[in-house]
C-alpha cells in the first residue's frame, strides 16, 4: 500500500496495490472514521450478440401448389399466375409440367418457354418437366402451368376391366358398350357387361343383350325412378349401391372374362350410391378403386368439346386412362360436326353412327368393328377415310 499526499485533498491519499482504487481519509488520522469513496473506472463491455435468424428464401416466400389440368385443343382451361423464381433459387421446390406443344403420348420433354397457354393433346396421369429453375427477372410474367395431356390407353390396357362412361346422359353409352362387346367377342374374347345401377325402364342390359349377346350380363340394382341411382335409392326407400359391393361382384367377374365392361349411368360425377362411411361414390371413384381405365362417351354437336375437356380432365387428375367415342354421329354433319371432329381425334378410339341401337343385330354385330380403332378391337384405323366415306352416306 502507498500513502501519499494530494494537494487537492485535505488528508492522506491511500491506493491499494493492483486496484484501481483511491480511499482518501481526514488528516486527522485514522481514529475517525474513513469516509470511503469508490471511484469506479469505466470498462468498456463488448457483448458478442447472436447473428439474426434469416429463413431460406425457400421459406420467406410461400410455395404455391398448381394441380395440372387437363386442356383439349379448342377448350382453354386458364391456370393461376406463377410467381417469379429470384436468381439462384436452386433449392426451391418448383412444381413439374409435361409438355403439351404436340398431341399424342406423353413423355418427359422439355416444358415450352414460351409464355402463355398450351394446347393439349392426350392425357394421363401428369409427368415432369421443370421449368421453374431458370432465373427470372423480378416483375417478369411466368408461363402458367402446362396442362397434362390425354393418353389413351394401349390395346393390352382395354382388357380386364373397362369402364363406360358419358359426357351427360343421353349419349349413347348403351350403345357403345353393345358395340365395344361385339367387336371383342368378334376378336375371340370372352366378354361379360355389368350395369351396377339401372334406373327407370327399359333395361340398357336388355338392349346390350339384343345388340351383342355379351358371354354375361348383369344388373346389380334396379331402381323405378329415372334419376341418380343414389336418388332413386333414396326415392324408392331401397338400399343405395355399396361401393364394395359393387366392387366384389365386377373382380368376380373380371376373374371369368377376359373383358369385363361396366356402364356407369349418367356422367362421371354422378352420385351412384354410398360407401361404408355413408359418403357418396361416383363412377370417378370406382375407376380409382379398380383402377380400370375408361371410355368417354360424347356427343358429336355443339358444347362437346367443352363437356369432353372437363371429363378427361376429371379422370386425369384421377389417374385414369381415358379414351373417347363419339356416340352419334349424324348422318349429314355439318360444320360444327366436322369442326369438333377435328379437335377430338387426338382422343378418339371410337365413331358410331346415329340410329346404329335400331340396327338388326346381326347387322350391328358385322358392322362394329368398323367404328372403333384397332386398340378398342376394331378396324378404323385412318380417320381421313373413315370422314371420307361418312361423307358418302357409306356409315
Amino acid at each position: 500500500m502507498t500513502t501519499a499526499a494530494s494537494p487537492d485533498v485535505s488528508g492522506v491519499t491511500t491506493r491499494l496495490p493492483g486496484a484501481n482504487v483511491v480511499w482518501i481519509t481526514q488528516a486527522k488520522g485514522f481514529a475517525q472514521r474513513p469516509r470511503p469513496r469508490v471511484l469506479l473506472p469505466i470498462v468498456p463491455v463488448v457483448v458478442a450478440l447472436p447473428a439474426i435468424y434469416e429463413p431460406p428464401e425457400f421459406l420467406a416466400e410461400p410455395t404455391e401448389l398448381y394441380a395440372p389440368a387437363l386442356e383439349i385443343p379448342g377448350a382453354e382451361i386458364p391456370q393461376p399466375a406463377r410467381r417469379s423464381v429470384p436468381a439462384g433459387d436452386s433449392e426451391r421446390p418448383t412444381p413439374k409440367a409435361a409438355d403439351d406443344d404436340e398431341p399424342g403420348e406423353t413423355g418427359e420433354t422439355a416444358a415450352d418457354d414460351e409464355p402463355g397457354p398450351t394446347a393439349a393433346g392426350e392425357e394421363s396421369a401428369p409427368t415432369a418437366a421443370d421449368d421453374d429453375t431458370a432465373p427470372a427477372d423480378e416483375g417478369d410474367a411466368r408461363q402458367p402451368a402446362a396442362q397434362p395431356k390425354a393418353q389413351p390407353p394401349d390395346s393390352s390396357e382395354w382388357r380386364g376391366i373397362v369402364l363406360v362412361t358419358g359426357t351427360d346422359t343421353g349419349v349413347g353409352k348403351t350403345v357403345t358398350t353393345a358395340a365395344i362387346a361385339a367387336a371383342a367377342q368378334a376378336s375371340g374374347l370372352r366378354v361379360a357387361v355389368i350395369k351396377p345401377g339401372q334406373t327407370g325402364t327399359p333395361g340398357d342390359i336388355e338392349v346390350i343383350s339384343r345388340l351383342a349377346s355379351p358371354d354375361t350380363t348383369r344388373t346389380l340394382a334396379s331402381f323405378p325412378e329415372r334419376v341418380a341411382p343414389l336418388a332413386a335409392a333414396t326415392v324408392a326407400s331401397m338400399k343405395p349401391l355399396e361401393l364394395y359391393e359393387v366392387v366384389d361382384a365386377i373382380r368376380a367377374e373380371a376373374a371369368k372374362h377376359d373383358l369385363v365392361l361396366v356402364e356407369g349411368t349418367g356422367g362421371l360425377l354422378v352420385p351412384m350410391g354410398v360407401r361404408p362411411s355413408g359418403e357418396s361414390w361416383t363412377v370417378a371413384d370406382l375407376a380409382t378403386t379398380l383402377g380400370a381405365s375408361t371410355i368417354v362417351v360424347a356427343r358429336a354437336g355443339q358444347g362437346t368439346l367443352n363437356h369432353t375437356a372437363l371429363t378427361l380432365e376429371a379422370l386425369a387428375r384421377r389417374g385414369v386412362p381415358a379414351g373417347v367415342v363419339i356416340g352419334a354421329w349424324p348422318a349429314e354433319p355439318d360444320l360444327e360436326h366436322w369442326a369438333n371432329l377435328s379437335e377430338l381425334v387426338p382422343h378418339l378410339v371410337g365413331a358410331l353412327p346415329g340410329g346404329a341401337g335400331r340396327m338388326d343385330p346381326g347387322v350391328f354385330r358385322r358392322s362394329a368393328p368398323g367404328w372403333l380403332t384397332p386398340s378398342l378391337y376394331g378396324v378404323l384405323d385412318n380417320w381421313r377415310v373413315w370422314a371420307e366415306e361418312t361423307g358418302e352416306g357409306h356409315h
